[in-house]
């Protein structure tokens, strides 16, 4: 996973590089199986601070959160609280889509053969294409 990080109307902190990247890294690996790219852009407009986050998963999904108050570390903090969200929400819709008992299908075909599998979107329609099939013949 790669993170790209810009800065407007302020100077450059590896700091707040380090502190930002740790947080978000964090909840990206807790909800997205295929993270590919996360560009950061710190700016401050007079004593706002405002920090933005553009985030591509492999997935197929795109997110896009930002939050401004008075410190940027407080920025980061409250992106990184928004960011949860929007993920959790991303990764429940991809398990409720269409048949909420799929994924556990997935999982139960997984633990008989005793092999961690990680389920995808790309894996979940696959399955449901070859159910499809199956059903159509």
């Amino acid at each position: 996973m790669q993170f790209q990080f810009s800065f407007k109307h302020m100077d450059s902190s590896q700091a707040l590089q380090n502190y930002a990247e740790e947080k978000i890294k964090e909840k990206i690996l807790k909800f997205a199986s295929k993270p590919i790219d996360a560009h950061v852009i710190f700016s401050v407009d007079r004593h706002q601070h405002k920090a933005h986050l553009s985030l591509k998963g492999g997935d197929g999904f795109n997110v896009e959160v930002e939050h401004t108050c008075g410190d940027m570390y407080g920025s980061v903090d409250m992106l990184v609280d928004k960011l949860n969200s929007q993920l959790k929400k991303q990764k429940d819709k991809l398990k409720d889509h269409k048949n909420p008992k799929l994924i556990d299908n997935l999982r139960v075909i997984a633990d008989t053969t005793e092999i961690e599998v990680p389920i995808d979107a790309d894996d979940l329609l696959k399955y449901e294409q070859a159910r499809k099939k199956v059903n159509a013949h």
